[in-house]
């Protein structure tokens, strides 16, 4: 069941502190809705373990009340014509009193379900199922256990992993996907696989962290970036490490062609775990947020 959408929205009414909610983007041939699913508050120097309160000082806009940092996880629905492929899966089926043990605060479970139930759209009608890595964060709802009939709620979907992904997910991959190994279509870097949406390898994060860049039909892309950047402050810190990162080195590096690309004419990013600033693009450095319709 989902709650009403000014429960979701949180305490904390600055939108870089908000848990997102649902929301809409029309661009060009594309429609995007994210769907909310789970609200993750973080101690910053947990996420970032090299940081400490002197650096959070001018990050003030990024923390709730009582100094945490705030991230969503749900997943992206893209929708082209007759074609629906969504973008992870969420956090996915949990029991509401446990806590993972990565977030100091955790709410909002199970949503994603509910979320395509007020859309009208129903889960067996998802084409596509892009993952940005393997994370259990990112598979939740597409896991076969996730669901009681063992099939996870997308039983006709394509999973879409980066090569390097499922060749050699590491730790913290999600080990339930490994019953759907007969659904995956292992991606190479630049490939299209879907007309409009190709991979770019942004790995780091996990040794085959992927991106999903999507040709909107009118000379503009978005990016859905995963967790190559866990929050807009880091667009301003990319020499700031992430505790989850596999490969720091490599993660940094991903980070810096990331934002590099972000900061071009046409190009909108969306970050999964952005509060509520999701869709944007970089200027001057930082993060900018892009317009969009809440609903629901």
């Amino acid at each position: 069941m989902t709650r009403p959408a000014a429960e979701r929205a949180g305490s904390d009414d600055h939108p870089a502190r908000r848990v997102p909610g649902r929301w809409r983007a029309t661009l060009g041939e594309l429609t995007l809705t994210h769907l909310p699913d789970a609200g993750l508050h973080m101690i910053p120097s947990k996420v970032y373990p090299a940081t400490g309160e002197h650096d959070w000082r001018d990050e003030r806009e990024h923390r709730t009340g009582d100094g945490l940092l705030t991230m969503g996880c749900g997943a992206l629905l893209v929708e082209r014509g007759s074609t629906r492929l969504l973008i992870d899966a969420g956090h996915g089926r949990i029991p509401a009193d446990e806590v993972p043990e990565f977030a100091d605060r955790f709410e909002h479970v199970g949503f994603l379900p509910g979320e395509l139930a007020e859309l009208g759209v129903d889960p067996a009608d998802v084409d596509f199922v892009a993952f940005t890595h393997l994370h259990p964060d990112h598979t939740g709802w597409a896991r076969p256990d996730a669901t009681d009939d063992g099939r996870g709620l997308f039983p006709s979907a394509r999973w879409l992993v980066g090569r390097g992904e499922w060749a050699e997910a590491g730790p913290g991959a999600d080990p339930a996907l490994a019953g759907g190994a007969d659904r995956v279509v292992a991606v190479d870097d630049g490939a299209e696989v879907v007309p409009g949406v190709r991979a770019w390898a942004l790995p780091g994060h996990t040794p085959g962290h992927t991106g999903w860049v999507l040709d909107t039909g009118d000379g503009r892309e978005v990016v859905a970036f995963g967790d190559a950047l866990h929050s807009p402050a880091q667009v301003r810190h990319l020499d700031w490490e992430v505790l989850f990162d596999a490969d720091r080195s490599a993660a940094e590096r991903s980070r810096r062609r990331l934002v590099e690309r972000l900061g071009g004419e046409g190009t909108l990013g969306f970050g999964m775990h952005f509060a509520g600033q999701q869709l944007g693009r970089v200027e001057h450095g930082e993060w900018s947020p892009h317009e969009t319709d809440a609903f629901g």
